[in-house]
């Protein structure tokens, strides 16, 4: 309740006047009345909240004009602000563990804001170097050429060659030349995938791929792949484009890659 609300309170209770005796002189429905003294001026229709002060202080003999002012004031931002500071600060000095609690409280909540936000970058910056370190081997080498001079040797290139399009021009990766016993498995992502390759029995090795990105295995004997969407992932076995072993939007588990492949048609 604040001091406005409180006067007009006592001054109906000074005249032994109840919110009944009140309402039926005004024609103000008795909810309004409580809410008048409760400082509840919200609940009241704005149009007519004026308009129920001024019915309400007539009707327990106070300066109308008096009670417009001090409700004007009381209803500036300025004054609830400073009431609701005041409040506060009763509260703290009054319960000073209250305070404590509360303190804590928000303490406790940027602890853990942070360290969400910190465990977010980590997992964000991990993704990058994965794929910024994996994409590109020292033994490549990678130049841009001209979409029409590459049209042209197109014709010409050899297996091991690998392209991969882009907007405007193309990139052309010539791999270093496998071992006769070697095979050299290139994935290209042509959208963001999880991808999981067996290289004959090693242990696996998974991660995500951004798209457009690749990454480069060489196996004895052959690979096992898995991915999150077998549409979105293009393989190359030395060189040489393979089959699509999956469709856009279904798992790939543990598809065998060999080079039985590269002889089929």
């Amino acid at each position: 309740m604040n001091p406005f609300s409180e006067e007009l309170r006592k001054e109906r209770e000074a005249r032994q006047l109840t919110l009944s005796d009140i309402s039926q002189q005004t024609r103000i429905n008795i909810k309004y009345l409580q809410a008048i003294e409760q400082g509840a001026f919200d609940v009241l229709p704005q149009t007519y909240v004026r308009a129920f002060i001024k019915a309400y202080a007539d009707a327990v003999g106070m300066n109308v004009v008096e009670a417009l002012k001090k409700y004007d004031i009381h209803s500036t931002p300025e004054h609830r602000n400073e009431t609701a500071e005041t409040k506060n600060e009763a509260k703290i000095y009054l319960r000073p563990e209250v305070a404590d609690q509360e303190l804590q409280q928000e303490k406790r909540v940027r602890i853990v804001t942070i360290s969400v936000i910190f465990a977010i970058a980590v997992v964000i910056l991990g993704f990058y170097l994965l794929n910024y370190f994996d994409t590109v081997l020292p033994s490549q080498t990678v130049k841009e050429n001209a979409f029409q001079d590459v049209v042209k040797e197109q014709e010409q290139l050899q297996p091991h060659v690998v392209t991969i399009d882009s907007v405007d021009t193309v990139k052309t990766i010539s791999a270093a030349t496998p071992a006769p016993d070697s095979l050299i498995l290139r994935v290209v992502a042509t959208d963001s995938v999880w991808i999981t390759i067996i290289r004959d029995s090693l242990p696996p090795r998974s991660g995500y791929m951004l798209r457009g990105r690749y990454r480069t295995y060489v196996a004895r004997k052959g690979f096992s792949v898995s991915a999150s969407d077998g549409g979105s992932i293009r393989l190359l076995l030395n060189g040489v484009e393979i089959a699509p072993i999956g469709e856009k939007g279904k798992r790939i588990r543990n598809a065998k890659i060999t080079a039985d492949l590269l002889n089929k048609p």
